[in-house]
């Protein structure tokens, strides 16, 4: 990593110069670090269909998104995820963090509660779901892609859910 050029400032990729977000961040901290997100969030196309299943979803789960800022897959697919987060549902947390290249995250990146997981490849979705008693359980996860050939990320999420109910 590269220092930051103002004191305050994010640290920077050395690779494509450009700052990085690493650990726990939010949709709009998300949105607002880089314009593709931004940009790429209000191209996600999300069809009624999805929009209906992502809304009337109703088990209790948190969806945790590791992601990598400086990454072309997850500039391309976190999107999908951005989009189906803004149409809120509160059966559904979304709790996402950054990582650096080598895609290490800090134990304390992880929601509380959750056993932390190595992260292979970002973006990395996983689903857990709130059992009685008010543990979690790890239900599944969509590694990178959407594992369907033409799939789309959104699709791919919506599936996901479907495993919890």
């Amino acid at each position: 990593m590269l220092p930051p050029a103002r004191e305050g400032d994010l640290p920077c990729d050395p690779k494509d110069r450009g700052p990085l977000l690493i650990g726990p961040a939010t949709r709009e901290q998300i949105l607002a670090h880089r314009p593709v997100f931004q940009d790429n969030t209000a191209k996600a196309e999300l069809s009624e269909a999805w929009r209906a299943r992502w809304k009337t979803f109703d088990t209790p789960v948190v969806i945790v998104a590791a992601f990598g800022s400086w990454c072309g897959d997850t500039q391309r697919e976190m999107p999908d995820m951005l989009a189906l987060d803004a149409l809120g549902n509160p059966f559904i947390t979304v709790h996402y963090f950054g990582v650096y290249r080598d895609k290490q995250a800090k134990a304390t990146d992880w929601p509380k509660g959750i056993e932390p997981l190595p992260v292979a490849h970002v973006p990395t979705f996983w689903l857990y779901a709130t059992q009685p008693g008010g543990g979690l359980k790890l239900i599944d996860a969509v590694v990178e892609n959407p594992p369907k050939k033409g799939q789309r990320m959104a699709e791919a999420i919506l599936d996901m859910l479907d495993k919890a109910r």
